[in-house]
């Protein structure tokens, strides 16, 4: 009796023990998991087999681009990262360049320039001295076609030419002092660059490097005879003679300073290249200033000579009306500087200082 009432105990006590895990599960609102028998008997009670459970989406990564940089983090906690022109501000390793445009446009405006101030700066037998004016139609910003013209006021021979004649009784040859008297040329301008700076206090000024080209025509001259002096202390001033027109070339570079809008000083560098082969003189060629020169030797008057129809004749008649100086004396002269013609290209280097109004 003893021996079954402690089998009957024992057996109590592990139906709890074995119970105990499952009431645990249950208490926290757990399944408890099936028994590989139990699973056997659900797969058999259920129509069909079990389904397996829905697979769960993995994060993706994030595609990697090669050559980018990752953004540092801001400098400050919880400021956010600002972007300039694309770049991150706080990466250290990205460099930002910003270029602005300019304040006015020159784009579709016309430009009205003048010189008064335009002197040659390579005068070794010639010096000139003259004032010119251009006219600029700025197609786009940086390309504009210009027509430029003026008049050189002082065009004459060299200090230094004139020592040689007083000193050593020698001169430059005819192409070589060959004077520009005036011109006009048309072209192109370009303004490769440009730059921006503060001028005083609420400023801006735009500096700009321009360059220009183009072709045209010139008037030329040559002196017959160089100013003397008399024994009675009068003097007598240089004879010249008309030479022609030329063709001309121009190339040039310099600087635009624009104040504003409207306004701009400019200094240019400008050279002008022409032939100067001195073949006539006033139209008369070397037959027609012989055939005047020996009417004059034989005392007859000049204008009896048979010239040809461009020889301007009355340009060696008559005397000056402010020194009596015999014009019919310049015959000789002339024909010395034509009898063997010479020829060069000469370079007329000069300085352009002015400013321009736009529109």
């Amino acid at each position: 009796m003893r021996t079954s009432i402690l089998l009957a105990v024992l057996l109590q006590v592990g139906v709890a023990q074995a119970a105990a895990p499952r009431l645990a599960l249950l208490v926290a609102g757990q399944a408890p998991a099936p028994t590989p028998a139990a699973a056997a008997d659900d797969e058999d009670e259920d129509e069909g087999p079990a389904k397996p459970p829905a697979p769960v989406d993995a994060p993706k990564p994030e595609p990697k681009t090669e050559g980018a940089v990752a953004p540092t983090a801001p400098s400050k906690p919880g400021e956010e990262q600002r972007l300039v022109s694309g770049a991150p501000l706080y990466n250290p390793n990205v460099a930002v360049h910003i270029v602005e445009q300019k304040q006015f446009s020159d784009s579709g405006k016309r430009e009205l320039v003048l010189f008064p101030v335009a002197l040659q700066v390579n005068g070794k037998f010639t010096q000139h001295f003259g004032t010119f004016g251009s006219f600029v139609w700025h197609l786009q910003e940086n390309f504009g076609l210009q027509i430029t013209g003026g008049y050189n006021w002082y065009n004459a021979e060299s200090g230094f030419n004139q020592e040689l004649v007083e000193k050593v009784r020698a001169e430059a040859q005819a192409a070589t002092s060959l004077l520009w008297t005036w011109g006009v040329m048309g072209g192109v301008e370009v303004t490769p660059l440009y730059a921006k700076f503060a001028l005083f206090e609420g400023t801006l000024a735009t500096f700009s490097i321009v360059l220009n080209g183009g072709a045209g025509v010139g008037g030329t001259r040559h002196q017959l005879k160089p100013e003397s002096q008399a024994t009675d202390g009068s003097v007598s001033p240089a004879t010249y003679g008309n030479t022609g027109a030329r063709f001309m070339g121009s190339l040039g570079a310099g600087f635009r300073l624009q104040l504003g809008q409207r306004f701009a000083f400019r200094l240019e560098l400008r050279d002008v290249v022409y032939t100067a082969k001195v073949d006539s003189v006033n139209g008369c060629n070397s037959m027609d200033l012989k055939a005047m020169d020996d009417k004059l030797r034989a005392g007859q008057p000049i204008e009896s000579a048979v010239v040809g129809g461009g020889c301007d004749v009355s340009s060696f008649t008559g005397t000056d009306p402010d020194t009596g100086y015999r014009r019919s004396n310049d015959v000789p002269l002339a024909l010395n500087l034509v009898r063997l013609p010479s020829s060069d290209v000469l370079n007329n280097v000069g300085l352009y200082i002015g400013a321009s109004f736009l529109f």
